[in-house]
């Protein structure tokens, strides 16, 4: 659950310092973190001068908090809050609706609010409104869908196992977020083959209840691998893996119906070893509360872009009934075949030098090649809808890596904020389709 801070600033000589209103905010806001996932984790008294804002700041950095709102009871001069705003931590800016609107003014906290936001050196954001306003809890929602993402990217763990597939070097790249990334050799693999009980196998064998064209039997060894890939994960938020050639050389299997089956159970795997692609996995996973996977262009037409991968995805991905088919090119057991969900996508690609893409559309159901497939049939880029046609041609132009990490649902204004909030620079649209694009 993230956790909020919320520091009130008042101006003694407005009257609205004397109304009690940081104390009904208060517990409007307490009541709100229950709806929308967030605790209340500190809480300052009210802050009239640049002391009370220093003290104020040390201990709201000793909360370890994921949010701080600064809230403009009142209007304040910045001396009042700038030790707050330079807080290394994501800031909001809140003012509070003015009690009355005649007369004398009560608070000016709205002026306060503009007065904060032109000294600001540092990405932050403003809020407007009482906590029960539907203007405020929509920006705060949003706020908080990015910043669960940006707690994937800064404080996730996850494994590297045997580096990248063989010539896939643009997947070298890690991640600049402060996610730790761990690296091990195929021999962890190996190792929790060996050690996995034919017991452990007979259990899942039992308990197989998926479409398949092989008998449960000529399954054991991928059974085998989903619980020594199992056994390898633990403890770790996702695992970039390896999984060809050496899976299928050494152990006569291919690796996606056990990636599938973890899935289903929670587990994020990226293939081909793309660390980056599985931070994306990973936020978008944090922003959406639903399973990311990667996918592939794999082919253009009339009906849109055809997007695939060779059957590892969770059956909570599935538009139709699934099973257990040949892999496409080595005819080795087992992917995971079926249509990818009708419905809005979002996507989040991450590159280096602290860049980002953000990218969406809708997917149109049918399935296409097997494995894991359907049509991308309305793409947008940072949020501007793009055709099919151009989408292509701006991530061909961006030279960009072969995987779209991929989730569930319109969150691209989160995906926008949550690059805000880390300091990536979202790579605009290129959809020039003819003349040579080029950039160094």
């Amino acid at each position: 659950m993230l956790r909020i801070g919320l520091v009130p600033i008042v101006r003694p000589l407005f009257r609205g310092s004397r109304f009690g209103l940081e104390h009904a905010s208060r517990q409007a806001l307490q009541s709100l973190g229950a709806e929308l996932g967030f605790e209340l984790a500190y809480v300052a008294d009210p802050v009239a001068d640049a002391a009370q804002a220093e003290a104020a700041a040390r201990a709201a950095w000793a909360a370890n908090l994921d949010l701080l709102l600064i809230e403009h009871v009142t209007f304040a001069t910045g001396d009042v809050f700038l030790p707050l705003l330079k807080l290394p931590l994501p800031v909001g800016l809140w003012a509070l609706p003015e009690v009355w609107d005649t007369g004398p003014l009560p608070q000016n906290a709205v002026c306060g609010l503009n007065l904060g936001v032109s000294l600001l050196e540092k990405p932050a954001k403003w809020f407007y409104g009482a906590p029960e306003d539907g203007w405020f809890r929509e920006r705060l929602g949003l706020t908080l869908a990015a910043l669960r993402g940006v707690r994937a990217l800064r404080q996730g763990r996850v494994l590297w196992l045997g580096g990248p597939a063989p010539g896939f070097f643009a997947f070298d790249a890690l991640p600049e977020t402060g996610m730790r990334v761990e690296r091990a050799g195929l021999e962890v693999l190996w190792e929790a083959l060996e050690g996995v009980r034919e017991s452990d196998v007979d259990a899942l064998a039992a308990a197989f209840d998926e479409l398949a064209e092989y008998p449960v039997e000529a399954l054991r060894p991928a059974f085998r691998l989903e619980l020594a890939l199992a056994e390898v994960a633990r403890g770790y938020d996702g695992v970039a893996l390896r999984e060809w050639p050496e899976i299928p050389d050494r152990a006569g299997v291919m690796a996606y119906s056990a990636m599938a089956r973890l899935a289903d159970r929670g587990h994020t795997f990226a293939p081909e070893g793309d660390v980056m692609g599985l931070a994306g996995q990973l936020a978008l996973q944090a922003v959406s509360g639903q399973p990311a996977i990667l996918l592939d262009v794999s082919h253009f037409g009339a009906k849109g872009l055809m997007l695939w991968h060779g059957g590892e995805a969770p059956r909570a991905w599935a538009g139709g009934p699934t099973r257990l088919v040949a892999h496409f090119n080595r005819g080795l057991p087992a992917v995971r075949d079926m249509p990818l969900k009708a419905g809005p996508i979002s996507g989040l690609r991450l590159l280096p030098g602290r860049r980002a893409v953000v990218h969406g559309g809708y997917l149109s159901g049918e399935k296409g090649y097997d494995g894991d497939s359907s049509w991308l049939v309305a793409a947008s880029w940072a949020g501007a809808p793009q055709g099919p046609r151009e989408f292509l041609a701006s991530w061909l132009n961006h030279r960009l890596p072969h995987h779209l990490a991929v989730g569930m649902g319109e969150h691209q204004p989160a995906l926008l904020e949550l690059c805000a909030w880390l300091g990536l620079e979202v790579l605009p649209a290129d959809p020039e389709e003819n003349r040579l694009v080029w950039r160094a």
